[in-house]
């Protein structure tokens, strides 16, 4: 029994290291698209953008960030230069990161196409919602307290910037949204 609990451990953390390799490759991405002002928008959509909430938060905290960096090598005596270097370089990628995310809002903002719409979450979530499963599209505002990037309850996708949504759409029949954590059927879009 404990042989197969320690398998399942095993698949789990397999799956989380998965899930933040893709994370950390779809957030460089975005860094390279953001870097060469190329977004992800092809001839002929329509882009609506989300990012402008989240930029003075990202810029914030790589500023930080880089703060932090500075200051650790500043102040604390190093015995290794070594370690020195490799807590130098850890700082450093992790404001790249920070960066990263909030470029990916830039250069994945939501798509109309004459297929439908492309509701998206950064390098993270792309949810095509054909046209002919929309049955409302309406302007709403919903406050959402501790929503993250993308988060269903009761078959609503709720794919918030600042603890809020501002536009509901409505399905004649539930779709399949492929999230980060998994597939899950969803009957309605709160972004």
């Amino acid at each position: 029994d404990s042989e197969r609990s320690g398998c399942g451990r095993k698949r789990i953390v397999k799956a989380l290291l998965c899930r933040a390799a893709r994370f950390e490759a779809g957030t460089w991405r975005s860094l390279a698209r953001w870097v060469a002002r190329h977004p992800d928008v092809p001839p002929g959509v329509t882009p609506f953008t989300y990012h402008l909430p989240l930029v003075a938060p990202a810029v914030v905290m790589a500023g930080l960030s880089l703060l932090e960096v500075v200051a650790v090598d500043l102040l604390v005596p190093w015995p290794w230069p070594a370690l020195r270097v490799a807590v130098l370089a850890v700082g450093v990628w992790c404001a790249f990161l920070t960066i990263g995310m909030g470029a990916g809002a830039v250069v994945y903002p939501h798509l109309v196409t004459p297929e439908g719409l492309r509701v998206r979450a950064g390098a993270g979530l792309d949810l095509h919602v054909p046209w002919e499963v929309i049955a409302e599209v309406r302007r709403t505002r919903r406050d959402h307290a501790g929503i993250r990037a993308a988060r269903v309850h009761d078959g609503v996708l709720s794919v918030g910037v600042g603890n809020a949504t501002t536009v509901a759409v409505t399905l004649k029949r539930p779709i399949t949204a492929r999230l980060p954590q998994g597939p899950v059927d969803v009957t309605a879009v709160h972004l």
